[in-house]
């Protein structure tokens, strides 16, 4: 017994020691970063890249896509991950390496409001997306960090001018939905994003339970269920998708320029292809030198 009760007490020790480590290493989600309202409305001065055109860069620059650019006294370091969550990789280092080269006084990364455990035990434990780095990064530099994301009810309100409630409703549940239950029938998690997703204005009521779901769905997709769908985003659906990529590239685009042109050392890292599709907006914004695929040459 005693034997036990020392193994039990260890444990404890133990969890309360990861615990205590925990509170001290966790980093809280970035905010959303506020545009002044003028640059909200500025128009940017080049469009973006489409699918094709997207493509082609892609498949001409199968690792990392960095853009760097400067303007004044500000400058840009637009790093464009391969989603990795391994903690050893080889892009992890060289983003630690350009993080450390660039000395940056400003850092943003992608994702909305997400904390991260950082440091060696939890990476080694649990690894560590691209994101969770420049958490670790910013804190480690004493950097501030905001979300290159813009708030959700933003987002949804300038949706909202296109696509009906019930639309918005059903694609944002389904969106989180589909990557979390990897092809797998889970109504108790459909129906907890259905709350979530639809608590914000202008969603709420839009959807109110999972039987709303399916004659929402009908209306766009009268084959196959959403619960279990593996293919593309059907209809309106991809639409929306689309609408909501442009809308999250346009805020950051202009979050970077905003940023840039206060003077500072912007590092943000987010997936190789919003860097991709926002390169020619980027480069014509901050007077830097066409892409070489741009149309304007």
């Amino acid at each position: 017994m005693k034997l036990l009760s020392r193994l039990v007490l260890l444990l404890l020790l133990l969890c309360l020691a990861l615990g205590v480590h925990a509170w001290f290493v966790w980093s809280p989600g970035a905010p959303s970063y506020a545009l002044a309202a003028e640059a909200r409305a500025e128009p940017l001065p080049m469009r973006f890249r489409d699918g094709a055109e997207h493509d082609a860069v892609r498949a001409a620059n199968p690792e990392a896509y960095v853009l760097e650019l400067a303007q004044g006294n500000g400058a840009l370091l637009y790093y464009g991950a391969h989603h990795d969550d391994d903690p050893a990789s080889a892009q992890q280092r060289d983003i630690r390496a350009r993080w450390e080269a660039f000395r940056p006084t400003v850092a943003l990364c992608e994702g909305r409001a997400r904390g991260y455990l950082v440091g060696p035990v939890f990476a080694r434990l649990t690894g560590r997306p691209e994101s969770a780095l420049v958490h670790e990064l910013a804190r480690q530099g004493g950097v501030p960090l905001w979300s290159l994301e813009p708030e959700y009810a933003d987002e949804v309100a300038l949706l909202a001018t296109r696509f009906q409630p019930a639309e918005l409703a059903l694609f944002y549940t389904l969106r989180v939905y589909w990557s979390e239950s990897e092809g797998e029938s889970d109504e108790a998690l459909a129906e907890e994003l259905r709350a979530k997703r639809t608590d914000v204005e202008g969603l709420r009521g839009a959807l109110p339970d999972l039987a709303a779901m399916d004659a929402s769905w009908q209306t766009i997709q009268p084959d196959g269920d959403w619960r279990a769908w593996t293919g593309e985003m059907p209809g309106v659906l991809r639409e929306i998708d689309d609408a909501s990529r442009a809308a999250r590239g346009e805020h950051m685009a202009r979050v970077l320029l905003e940023l840039v042109g206060r003077g500072e050392r912007v590092f943000a890292v987010v997936g190789s292809g919003h860097v991709i599709r926002q390169e020619w907006a980027l480069r014509a914004a901050l007077g830097a030198e066409p892409a070489a695929d741009d149309p304007s040459r």
